[in-house]
């Protein structure tokens, strides 16, 4: 059996804007993990965003809204961040990091656009499709 190499990406982002994400993610039976693995995958295999750059003030709209959404549920950790630490292929690491790289694109600042637009949209900005692992079988 061939063993896959893991590489840890960490990645800081603001409480409130995670803790929107996890609520939506778990309404449609997704994790942080599967979230981030899936955009990782969708960008080696693709070799392009599935969403163009976001500005200023589409970013500052999904804070906003993430802090709102956190008022609501009273989580509202309004300016702190929270570190995020997923294991991804590292051949999917290296081929997503060269397409980010031609975007101009840091893993971190591709990995909070995501979450901002996935805030904004109420949709997955890629797409997914959930398939069976050896352990769901």
């Amino acid at each position: 059996m061939k063993q896959i190499i893991k590489k840890i990406i960490s990645v800081t982002l603001k409480s409130d804007l995670v803790s929107a994400v996890k609520r939506s993610l778990a309404k449609i039976g997704l994790t942080q993990r599967t979230f981030i693995n899936g955009f990782m995958h969708f960008i080696a295999n693709n070799r392009f965003l599935p969403f163009k750059k976001l500005t200023k003030t589409e970013e500052e709209t999904a804070n906003k809204l993430a802090t709102i959404q956190a008022l609501k549920a009273n989580e509202c950790e309004y300016d702190k961040s929270k570190m995020i630490q997923k294991a991804v292929d590292e051949t999917i690491y290296e081929k997503a990091m060269t397409v980010l790289k031609n975007c101009q694109l840091t893993l971190s600042h591709a990995i909070r656009m995501l979450y901002e637009k996935f805030v904004l949209t109420g949709k997955m900005p890629y797409q997914f499709e959930v398939t069976a692992t050896a352990v769901d079988m």
